[in-house]
């Protein structure tokens, strides 16, 4: 079954949600997209559609669930957009960080300093097109979500998705490559920037923040000496290999 899903500027649903569940799961296997929307009292709630065509209305905003998610699974979104940021190419820094640093750039399809948050799973999106002030993705299954947001803002928001994170195809591990390339297509690139991630550089970005914030529990003398050193060898090993 198709949907046609249409977000206001303002970022949630134009559907008035009523009947709402406490809770929903939601994992990269099985969720296609979780909208934000509103129920008649005005709170911020979500609907879940599955891939297998269910739909779930929640009390939850998405937020929220997207926490739920990461705590469940050890997926950290902080530690992942801050790995990425560090191979960040620096003539793309400055036009960036800001999306990047308040958003922590999980593949929001409404991006907003606070507030509401669409998400996609980016396995399910076949096609991305705009036309005047409005952006429409069109889904696997024929679903087509319409967001009031113009061109080149959402493509300048899916550039920092693609460089710092493709939420459920888990990038780093050799997924999302299919969409990373129609997303190219669409983005001017500086001359001098690569278009592709180091991903052994990522792993050892991530693996140094891991450790770092290991610095800050309550561990012996000896353990932490023991961890800065491995640090040390991972900051150098990046150095030797730029």
């Amino acid at each position: 079954m198709t949907h046609a899903i249409i977000i206001s500027e303002k970022g949630y649903s134009k559907e008035i949600l009523g009947q709402l569940t406490e809770t929903s799961d939601i994992c990269p296997h099985e969720t296609m997209l979780i909208v934000a929307a509103h129920d008649r009292y005005q709170r911020s709630v979500s609907r879940v559609y599955y891939a297998d065509g269910t739909i779930v209305d929640t009390l939850q905003s998405t937020n929220r669930l997207m926490e739920q998610l990461e705590n469940a699974t050890g997926y950290q979104r902080r530690d992942q957009v801050e790995a990425y940021y560090c191979l960040l190419p620096t003539e793309l820094r400055g036009q960036m960080r800001s999306w990047v640093m308040q958003n922590h750039a999980f593949i929001p399809v409404t991006s907003y300093k606070s507030g509401p948050t669409t998400w996609i799973n980016a396995r399910h999106i076949v096609d991305v097109q705009t036309r005047g002030m409005r952006t429409s993705v069109l889904l696997r299954d024929g679903s087509v979500v319409q967001i009031g947001k113009h061109k080149d803002k959402f493509i300048k928001q899916l550039v920092a998705t693609k460089v710092v994170s493709l939420w459920m195809t888990q990038y780093t591990f050799g997924h999302g490559d299919r969409f990373d390339k129609m997303l190219l297509s669409c983005v001017r690139w500086p001359k001098q920037v690569t278009q592709h991630v180091d991903r052994l550089r990522l792993i050892e970005w991530i693996v140094i923040l891991k450790l770092e914030s290991l610095l800050r529990c309550s561990l012996d003398v000896i353990t932490k000496k023991m961890i800065r050193g491995v640090i040390a060898y991972l900051m150098k090993r990046i150095e030797e290999n730029k």
